[in-house]
């Protein structure tokens, strides 16, 4: 199979009858709990906000016996590893800051945005908030890299396999990016993007890298339902509704993760396979043959055919 070959996407099987779903579901599940704890894999999930990658990673864990590990402290999507508590403490601090930064992120965009409407351009106060966002989004980043550095090294001293919500790869190959070269005014410097690549480099080539990669796709106005109705603390506004700052970020990085996975293959970052999920035909949390596509799909691209009897 060549290297182009190995990105399969997602699609249900119409000929499962209702009285299969049970043991297609268990059988499958039964497998790749199988394998995973035999062969210790890496499954990265990526994709927009609001995807859903949060909600495979919990779906995926409980079901196999992967460990989980999520990027945000959200309540229902706590990190899940079965053998090693010790590693809460660290993990819960890094996300805490993460998003503490998240939060500050965030408010210095929408005070950017608002600054722009009000201010001409070249004035004081809007080069101050520029500067201000400039800062934050440099912030976020290193916050980020810090936590997925922590998730990465902790995960060869984890039983079994492990799922992970986000990857340092997508935060260089889409949000900075998008931060960089896609917003109307680059938002991350290029001496700021210097230093994330530098990090990179440094940091993360020796850690482990993802056996398998989960990619999350939607058009826009289905991610943006999505957003509404979870209604993250840190994604909503003083009147409930989702920040401007927030709708540009979304509406910047769908085009980023239609090329993601040639960025990754141009860079050498990952070569390995990807899952593509459209998960506005997809929809894994509340269809069981949805389900059933996905786990076939996982076993597809990671269980080797022998191992599958």
């Amino acid at each position: 199979m060549t290297v182009d070959e190995r990105v399969l996407a997602v699609v249900e099987d119409p000929t499962i009858r209702r009285h299969e779903i049970a043991n297609r579901l268990t059988n499958v599940e039964r497998r790749l709990l199988t394998y995973l704890a035999r062969h210790q894999t890496l499954i990265a999930c990526v994709g927009n906000i609001g995807a859903g990658k949060s909600s495979l990673v919990k779906l995926l864990a409980y079901s196999t016996g992967m460990n989980a590990l999520f990027e945000l402290p959200d309540e229902g999507f706590e990190d899940h590893v079965a053998s090693n508590a010790s590693l809460f403490p660290l993990l819960a601090t890094a996300k805490q800051s993460a998003k503490r930064t998240l939060g500050r992120y965030y408010g210095a965009i929408n005070e950017f945005i608002a600054c722009q409407q009000r201010e001409p351009a070249g004035s004081a106060p809007l080069l101050a908030a520029k500067k201000h966002l400039e800062q934050a989004a440099l912030d976020i980043q290193h916050a980020y890299l810090d936590l997925r550095k922590m998730q990465l090294q902790a995960m060869p001293h984890l039983q079994a396999s492990t799922c992970i919500d986000g990857s340092p790869l997508a935060d260089r190959y889409a949000f900075c990016e998008v931060l960089h070269r896609d917003m109307d005014v680059p938002y991350l410097t290029a001496e700021s993007l210097a230093v994330i690549d530098a990090r990179l480099d440094a940091e993360f080539r020796p850690l482990v890298r993802p056996g398998l990669l989960v990619l999350l796709k939607s058009p826009v106005d289905y991610l943006v339902r999505n957003i509404r109705d979870r209604q993250r603390a840190e994604e909503a506004s003083a009147d409930a509704e989702i920040p401007e700052g927030l709708l540009r970020l979304v509406n910047a990085l769908n085009p980023r993760y239609d090329d993601f996975v040639a960025n990754l293959r141009a860079s050498g970052w990952y070569r390995g396979p990807v899952l593509e999920i459209d998960v506005s035909r997809i929809d894994f949390v509340s269809n069981v043959r949805h389900l059933i596509a996905v786990y076939e799909g996982i076993e597809a691209l990671l269980v080797p055919k022998e191992f599958r009897g």
